[in-house]
């Protein structure tokens, strides 16, 4: 994917709205990324209307007279149903029911198509990254939450409501960490950016970690996954445990995706993979491991997403350009 091109042409924008940040993006008909934004996601349902709107209007602004932008593209993490409502949204609170599409078209003069952020970033990886010419492949976010979405010969599988694709909600472990669904045990609570957090503040509300709980002046809620990461990354041995004990949730909830969908490469994106030197090795280790017939089938490539943050708004400004999408 390039940038900087000086005339552009035709392009569209593509907005993901995450649980904690909503990029926007304008990418060239040539597959070319124009300008890209970042803001903090708001958490009320009316104020996500206002800031798709401000977002839109900003990277419109950026295109200049040099750009005419077709149409919008809207990516949210959630249940995004085949009509384009959002369903439910365990990061978005107030945020259930929502129906970008109509509610934000006729305040622009293009066409407005929205999916799941999941389904989004997916999309851009087929047509410009790790999964390009794979007909059957699974993709996963690890981020706030855990997206999800299903490649099967060539195309993103939505299921009978458009609802398909969600692995984070996942039971893994009866009676286990409470989600942000509300539902304990979720493959989520354990395999996302949130998860890793969960999985050190267990170890250390047990008096593990504490030289990074000393750093933090003794309160130990300040733990993030990035700050484990890093403390890993240095050589911390109770911080490496934890990456170990994450990178065997990650592996396991997607040998069970493996052994249902049985795809030809795993895509991981979001956040968490800006560590991949520190999760990629274990995770492929251990998937190998919990794999049923893994030594006798045919090896399921697992490849970090190659387009990066910026996947599920520049799969949503293809929404589009592609036949069957919500709008």
């Amino acid at each position: 994917m390039n940038t900087g091109e000086t005339h552009v042409g035709a392009a569209s924008i593509g907005i993901d709205i995450g649980g904690t940040k909503t990029l926007g993006v304008i990418l060239s008909y040539q597959g070319n990324l124009v300008a890209q934004l970042r803001f903090p996601t708001p958490s009320s349902s009316a104020k996500i209307i206002e800031h798709v709107l401000m977002v839109y209007s900003q990277l419109s602004r950026e295109a200049g007279d040099d750009v005419d932008i077709a149409s919008l593209g809207i990516g949210v993490a959630g249940l995004v149903d085949t009509a384009g409502e959002l369903r439910r949204a365990p990061n978005l609170a107030e945020a259930d029911g929502l129906r970008l599409g109509e509610m934000i078209g006729p305040s622009l003069d293009v066409p407005v198509h929205v999916d799941n952020d999941a389904n989004c970033a997916a999309l851009a990886e087929i047509r410009l990254g790790a999964a390009k010419d794979v007909d059957n492949a699974l993709l996963v976010t690890l981020g706030t939450g855990i997206g999800g979405a299903v490649v099967a010969n060539g195309k993103i599988f939505r299921g009978g409501f458009g609802l398909a694709g969600e692995p984070g909600h996942m039971l893994v472990e009866p009676n286990g960490i409470r989600c942000a669904c509300g539902a304990n045990g979720c493959w989520e609570a354990y395999a996302s950016g949130t998860g890793l957090r969960n999985l050190a503040l267990r170890r250390a509300e047990t008096g593990e970690l504490q030289g990074l709980v000393q750093e933090l002046g003794g309160e130990f809620e300040g733990i993030t996954g990035e700050l484990i990461s890093q403390a890993a990354s240095a050589g911390d041995e109770e911080a490496i445990a934890v990456v170990d004990e994450y990178a065997k949730w990650v592996a396991l909830g997607l040998a069970n995706c493996a052994a249902l969908l049985d795809p030809e490469v795993i895509v991981l994106g979001g956040g968490m993979v800006g560590s991949w030197h520190l999760f990629g090795p274990k995770i492929r280790g251990l998937f190998e491991e919990f794999l049923i017939g893994s030594e006798q089938r045919t090896l399921v490539q697992i490849k970090p997403a190659k387009i990066g943050e910026a996947a599920g708004a520049v799969g949503a400004s293809l929404l589009g350009t592609v036949q069957g999408t919500n709008e």
